[in-house]
């Protein structure tokens, strides 16, 4: 038997904390390519993320490219940067004040090591509603 929920009414506190549930992970395929997103979620959150740590598991010997977007709906618009031959890891500052849910950043790799696994990591702050 499944606990009971509490009402969405009851949570009206809003508590700044450190971004939770900011990571992507996933394999590469045979094309080289991947496309990861991750975003905000539920009633009342809201991310202001300051990086994106991005890596493969080739690492130093990794020459693919990723780049970053925000976009609505995992389609990316707004690009915030790109690593050329990062070596399989590196950071993308994020100059974007805030994400709600509907929003996401999206990761691109292009040009991966098929079957590595590649992971996006984002940092910053999120406020999220609590019960007082």
């Amino acid at each position: 038997m499944r606990a009971r929920s509490a009402p969405v009414n009851l949570y009206t506190q809003a508590v700044q904390t450190a971004l939770i549930g900011g990571q992507a992970t996933g394999v590469v395929p045979e094309s080289g390519d991947l496309t990861l997103s991750v975003g905000p979620s539920g009633l009342g959150t809201v991310w202001y993320p300051a990086s994106a740590v991005i890596s493969t598991t080739v690492g130093p010997l990794d020459t693919s490219t990723c780049s970053v977007y925000v976009g609505p709906q995992g389609v990316p618009q707004s690009l915030q940067g790109t690593l050329f031959s990062s070596g399989g890891a590196g950071v993308v500052s994020l100059a974007i004040p805030q994400l709600t849910p509907g929003l996401y950043i999206i990761g691109i790799w292009t040009g991966a090591t098929p079957g590595s696994i590649a992971t996006m990591n984002i940092t910053g702050t999120a406020v999220m509603l609590s019960r007082p």
